[in-house]
Formats: structure tokens, C-alpha cells, sequence
């Protein structure tokens, strides 16, 4: 028993940097406009509004290539079909609002 507390105890500080490395940052990218060989420009994009639905977009053969939160509130794809990229945010049905059903906003890069 005694031979388990000792591996465990000398482990246990191996085991806290692990973890620490796993957290990640709000936003791990270099920042616009700084000065550094990593920090890209920020260069206008255009954003082309799509009038159809993310679901309807799913039906037509747009597949999901990527997910993630947006400011807490839904979630943003990135959908792709044939070499052509939209992006869409899923707002979620708030009831603190007058907003009782999902909404979706697509835009074609």
C-alpha cells in the first residue's frame, strides 16, 4: 500500500502540467497589426448573403467542415460543396427574447 503512495505522490506532479498545457486560450491567434513575422494583415473579405436556411443548405449537398461556439449564443459552420465555402451562424431559441425558434445567417466567401 505504502509502495502505491509513493508512485502515485511522485506522479501527481507529472500529471499537473499535462493538464495545463490541455487549457486553451480564448484566442490562440497572433493578433492583427502587431508587429510580428507571425501576425498576418487584416485584409477585407467579402461577405456575400446567402438567402437560404443552414438546413436547407444541408439538404442541397453543403457538408460541415468545421464547428464552434459563437459568443455563447449558438454555434458558426463552416460548410463546403465542390470547392465553394459558406459560412453560417445557428442562433439558438432565446427565451429571455421574443425569439422562440432557431435561426441560421449564411454567408458565401
Amino acid at each position: 500500500m505504502s509502495n502505491r503512495l509513493a508512485v502515485l505522490s511522485a506522479l501527481c506532479p507529472l500529471l499537473f502540467p499535462i493538464c495545463a498545457f490541455a487549457q486553451s486560450s480564448p484566442d490562440w491567434l497572433p493578433e492583427s497589426g502587431i508587429k510580428s513575422p507571425y501576425s498576418p494583415l487584416a485584409v477585407p473579405t467579402a461577405l456575400h448573403p446567402v438567402t437560404a436556411s443552414l438546413s436547407s443548405l444541408l439538404k442541397t449537398g453543403y457538408r460541415i467542415t468545421t464547428t464552434t461556439n459563437y459568443a455563447g449564443s449558438g454555434a458558426l459552420f463552416t460548410l463546403e460543396k465542390r470547392g465553394q465555402t459558406i459560412l453560417c451562424v445557428l442562433t439558438l431559441p432565446n427565451p429571455q427574447t421574443d425569439q422562440n425558434v432557431p435561426t441560421s445567417r449564411c454567408w458565401d466567401l
